[in-house]
């Protein structure tokens, strides 16, 4: 049954307005009401999120119990996401953008961590539709309008970030790479990688290198050297949300949600996030970032959910105790300083983060998070 009150949507997320004590209108950019869009979609003007319209009819088709209890509707997963694919067609932030990659939103993400973790395999268009359930053209399209790359495109440049980060941080010759990657020859990488990076590989190696000696002002944080067991984390997939507070506390109250649902915290679990790059070499616009949350290794993960694996392994933990804004230099120091001085290497790119309390409701001017950095024993 749908209340007789669902006439007028907002004209970007499809939520119905004007329902009294609820839904509350956008603003323009002089601060006056604007009666065509909802409080959490435009501020000043300016859309509060990113991401594409695919995306956000799979976050309402995981939650939609929160669109029912908003909107008064009783619509199940499945009939939320045709009604809202129907709507947010005719709306105006998305009525040239018609398609529908939404339907297969969920078979791409479980593409990507397949790419994740077979990255120097025969990676063809053939093999990635078949495993998509979908015809290679239609998987290709689906893929770019989902990704916002072609797959070819996307899994060359996985592969050159991850070799430029293998240059930065081991001693690695390229001989010695080409061992572990799928390029014919050390010819056809140079000429790739200088594409890409508009530079040879000896001087990306040495600009990287010149950071290094920059003068710090950063004091070193606490840390101590851990092996982990294996880590299972049910995780939500960020789409170009990491610098809009309001899309990333969206994604983080679905976590919520799924966390107090199975009593998580409560059992000792704890929420987590996910860097699989290097934002020295990776453009944040395209950087992977994953939120969730640690799980049992025998849970089962309700569809919509991605699961994502954290090897076993010797790493670097770090806590600290200040302004989230100040992560970045923080990370940096790691890397540069106190990597470069140790007796240990980073072992792969993927970092973490663990938060006693998620970032949305913490003191983002002190906040307590433990940075997780994967780490080997340098050869001697």
């Amino acid at each position: 049954m749908v209340s007789n009150k669902e006439t007028e949507y907002c004209q970007s997320c499809g939520m119905p307005l004007g329902i009294e004590g609820i839904s509350e209108y956008g603003t323009n950019s002089d601060n006056t009401l604007n009666q065509e869009f909802c409080s959490c979609c435009l501020k000043g003007g300016q859309y509060l999120f990113d991401f594409s319209k695919e995306y956000l009819i799979y976050l309402w088709g995981l939650f939609p119990n929160a669109y029912n209890q908003i909107a008064g509707t009783y619509y199940t997963s499945d009939e939320l996401r045709d009604v809202l694919f129907d709507r947010l067609s005719q709306l105006k932030r998305w009525k040239q953008k018609i398609n529908t990659a939404h339907v297969h939103y969920y078979h791409i993400i479980k593409i990507q961590e397949y790419i994740n973790r077979h990255l120097f395999e025969d990676l063809n268009s053939n093999n990635l539709s078949n495993i998509a359930c979908m015809s290679r053209y239609h998987f290709r399209r689906v893929f770019k309008d989902v990704v916002g790359e072609n797959v070819g495109d996307y899994i060359q440049r996985l592969r050159l970030e991850y070799i430029a980060f293998k240059l930065i941080s081991t001693d690695k010759k390229v001989s010695e790479l080409l061992d572990h990657i799928n390029f014919q020859n050390k010819h056809t990488l140079s000429r790739a990688f200088k594409k890409y990076f508009k530079m040879s590989i000896p001087i990306f190696r040495k600009a990287y290198s010149n950071i290094a000696h920059e003068n710090k002002t950063i004091k070193l944080p606490d840390y101590s050297i851990k092996r982990l067991d294996g880590i299972k984390v049910a995780y939500l997939k960020f789409e170009r949300t990491h610098w809009n507070k309001d899309a990333y506390s969206i994604l983080w109250r679905q976590i919520i949600e799924f966390a107090t649902k199975h009593h998580l915290i409560d059992k000792g679990f704890k929420y987590i996030s996910i860097s699989l790059d290097s934002l020295d070499i990776t453009e944040i616009s395209k950087c992977r970032f994953l939120i969730g949350v640690t799980v049992p290794i025998s849970m089962e993960i309700p569809k919509g959910f991605g699961t994502f694996d954290i090897q076993p392994g010797l790493y670097s933990v770090f806590t600290i105790n200040s302004s989230y804004n100040e992560l970045n230099q923080i990370y940096r120091y790691i890397y540069l300083d106190w990597l470069s001085s140790s007796k240990y290497r980073l072992k792969s790119q993927m970092t973490f983060e663990i938060y006693p309390d998620t970032p949305d409701r913490a003191n983002i001017n002190n906040l307590t998070t433990e940075i997780y950095i994967p780490i080997e024993t340098k050869e001697r």
